[in-house]
């Protein structure tokens, strides 16, 4: 059956911005073609008019969306043909590893006017400088939510039955989980720009999905207790990392036995799924309800900050992206498209034939 699947490679994280790229390519494509070019030059263009040929084509594709604009592409990989094309500009920064024997750059650059771009050096520069400037601010934001995160961490930890969480974890998995010489691969179904909490439907058509309900943020600690058991027994497993901390994790999903572990909050449900076919794990049963009564205030001032902080940061990546919108506007009047789309026509007919 034809597999069309999205997911993110990069996240905005307390951390700044965080790149999976060389780790979900790693060694499994032969040709990997990494587009150069500004905002507004047509890569995402070029990548998904490669997507759709290949879907044509029978084969299986797999989308990269833009964490900062999901509407957007930072690559297309076709696994059957050992393809991958990917966004190789700032902040997701690729440069070649084996030039021509695996690597080659596209520039789209070459299809600008530099008449038209060099008229508007000084507007480029100024408005590049201030979308830097959002991204340096959101950053912060992100940053002190992280901050604020570990202290509620701490509280609740006092709290937290953690062999108990642990025991169950073990019993969970060795029912579902078979051993197996599987590995472990990264994609991410979620990120933090404008929109806030950004989820992509990545594993929206698992068969079997376990939702964690999760009012005091440990499901990422019962999530590494799954993913620990089946590393040792080798389960091959698709992770997908918390979108402000990239050393949490919010999915563990199992292909083989096509079943999901997932924090409630971000799982998109499947149109022809019933909510009731998905199975619940509340996470109250891994706290101590007397010790957690004592830091309740001090947890819920933590969670207000934390939020406010969030909000903050989104307010600064949607004024980036109001930035980034104009240098867009600005190249896109300075493109040759036609130039353009031969070259793809004549790049697709290379891939395809």
């Amino acid at each position: 059956m034809q597999k069309k699947f999205e997911y993110f490679a990069g996240a905005n994280t307390k951390n700044g911005f965080v790149s999976f790229f060389f780790k979900i390519l790693e060694n499994k494509y032969k040709k990997v073609y990494i587009l150069k070019g500004s905002a507004g030059c047509g890569k995402s263009t070029f990548m998904k008019r490669v997507g759709e040929r290949a879907a044509r084509d029978g084969l299986n594709v797999e989308y990269i969306r833009c964490s900062a604009d999901s509407r957007s592409y930072d690559g297309v990989l076709l696994p059957e043909r050992e393809i991958a094309i990917i966004d190789g500009t700032a902040p997701h920064v690729m440069n070649m590893v084996y030039p021509s024997a695996r690597d080659n750059i596209i520039n789209l650059g070459e299809f600008w006017d530099e008449t038209k771009v060099k008229k508007k050096r000084d507007e480029i520069i100024a408005l590049t400088d201030k979308k830097s400037i959002c991204y340096e601010n959101a950053y912060r934001a992100l940053s002190a939510a992280g901050s604020i995160r570990e202290l509620r961490g701490n509280l609740i930890s006092v709290a937290l039955l953690e062999g108990k969480m642990k025991a169950f974890a073990g019993r969970i998995c060795k029912k579902l989980i078979k051993p197996a010489t599987g590995t472990e691969s990264i994609r991410i179904q979620t990120a933090f720009n404008q929109n806030g909490i950004d989820s992509l439907s990545t594993f929206s058509e698992a068969g079997n999905v376990y939702l964690i309900r999760d009012r005091y943020d440990i499901s990422h600690k019962l999530l590494e207790y799954i993913n620990a058991y089946s590393e040792r027994i080798g389960a091959e497993r698709m992770l997908s990392i918390d979108p402000i901390d990239y050393n949490k994790l919010e999915a563990v999903y199992f292909p083989n036995e096509d079943i999901l572990f997932i924090n409630e909050k971000r799982f998109a449900q499947a149109t022809e799924k019933k909510d009731s076919d998905n199975k619940p794990i509340n996470t109250s049963r891994f706290i101590d309800k007397n010790a957690f009564s004592v830091i309740r205030q001090k947890d819920r001032a933590a969670y207000k900050l934390y939020n406010a902080l969030l909000d903050t940061a989104k307010q600064y990546f949607s004024e980036a992206s109001r930035v980034h919108d104009k240098i867009e506007s600005i190249y896109i009047r300075a493109m040759d498209f036609a130039r353009l789309t031969d070259y793809t026509n004549k790049f697709i007919a290379s891939l395809f034939g």
